[in-house]
C-alpha cells in the first residue's frame, strides 16, 4: 500500500468511526444512558464542572490530528496520543455531571458510542505511527 494510500485510510477509518460512534449511547448511569452527540454538543459545559468532563478535551485533540495528518505526522503522533490519553481517562470517572443543577449520577457501564470513540483515537495514533515510520529513509 503506498504511504498516501495509508494515510488516506487511516484518515478516513478515524473519521468514520468517529462520526458513527456519534449515533450511539456512550456511557449509562444509574438514571440513564448518554447519548455521544449530546456529550460532544454539551461537553464544552463539562469543563466548568471538572471530573469526567476533561475527557472531552479528546475531541479537540482528535481534530487537531485529522487537520495535522497529511503534512505532520510526527505532530499527528503527539496529539492524538494526548487525544487517547484523555479518552482512556473517562475510565477512571466513576460519576460524572447529570443536569444544569450541578447533580452527579454513578456511571455504570460504557457504551458502544465510547469504545468507538476511543478505537476513532488509537486508529490516529497507530495510523501516524505507521506513516511517520514509512517516511524515514530505510525503512518499507
Amino acid at each position: 500500500m503506498k504511504e498516501l494510500n495509508l494515510k488516506s485510510v487511516v484518515l478516513y477509518s478515524s473519521i468514520c468511526v468517529y462520526v458513527v460512534s456519534l449515533t450511539q449511547h456512550c456511557y449509562c448511569t444509574t438514571d440513564s444512558c448518554g447519548d455521544s452527540i449530546m456529550a460532544l454538543l454539551i461537553g464544552p459545559l463539562g469543563l466548568i464542572f471538572g471530573g469526567a468532563g476533561f475527557s472531552w478535551l479528546a475531541n479537540p485533540f482528535l481534530f487537531s490530528a485529522w487537520f495535522s495528518f497529511k503534512n505532520k505526522p510526527l505532530r499527528t503522533i503527539v496529539v492524538s496520543s494526548i487525544s487517547v490519553a484523555f479518552m482512556a481517562s473517562f475510565l477512571v470517572f466513576k460519576r460524572i455531571i447529570s443536569d444544569e443543577a450541578g447533580n452527579y449520577s454513578e456511571i455504570v457501564s460504557y457504551r458502544l458510542g465510547y469504545w468507538l470513540w476511543l478505537l476513532s483515537g488509537m486508529i490516529m495514533l497507530v495510523g501516524s505511527i505507521l506513516v511517520y515510520g514509512r517516511s524515514k529513509p530505510g525503512i518499507n
